[in-house]
């Protein structure tokens, strides 16, 4: 499924709340407080690194990447309960592969095509966090304790994290406002879809 039917689908159980996406007013202040949720996270995964916990590791970088992520989505004003949704939202927002339309819009604001290649989220990024959801689930839900590739899932949680914290500190209320518009075009192709 494409990044934007994920968001559609997830628009439409809104009122399912503990699977659902819907959209909130922009905020910086939890945005903040989900970005120090994602560094705490990283320490935590540190400690677990040296205690020989690689399951909690995967686990801990995981969450780091995850916070991360809604910190990003808290300041574009969503609010994802779904973790399929939050990545499909970077992918629909910021990856390298945008669609057309938005990226017009995101042109569409003065003085600020050239900061929109700071907005972007490599391919590489998005891919962490996928592969990472799918090794946490591994790791969580399965009988395994120990994971090999704890050196590499440490360095892409940290890299994940302070891409997401350079994102932040780039964005501003215009490209926020595109977005929001963005959402609600979503949100309001389900009552057209009626």
């Amino acid at each position: 499924m494409k990044p934007k039917e994920i968001i559609i689908n997830a628009f439409q159980r809104e009122a399912d709340f503990e699977r659902g996406l819907k959209i909130i007013t922009p905020d910086e202040e939890l945005a903040k407080s989900h970005h120090e949720k994602a560094d705490h996270n990283l320490v935590v995964m540190t400690d677990l690194n040296k205690l020989n916990h690689s399951d909690w590791v995967v686990i801990a970088a995981y969450y780091a990447m995850y916070h991360a992520a809604t910190a990003l989505l808290s300041r574009i004003g969503l609010d994802s309960k779904d973790h399929a949704t939050t990545v499909a939202i970077l992918e629909y927002f910021f990856s390298e592969k945008i669609e057309k339309s938005l990226l017009d819009k995101f042109n569409e604001i003065e003085e600020q095509k050239d900061k929109f290649d700071k907005l972007k989220l490599e391919d590489k990024y998005i891919n962490y966090l996928w592969k990472t959801k799918k090794t946490r689930e591994s790791m969580q839900y399965g009988i395994e304790t120990t994971f090999k590739e704890t050196d590499l899932i440490m360095k892409n949680a940290k890299d994940f994290a302070l891409k997401i914290k350079l994102l932040l500190a780039e964005i501003n209320d215009e490209f926020v406002e595109v977005i929001a518009d963005e959402a609600k075009e979503l949100h309001d192709s389900i009552k057209n879809d009626k």
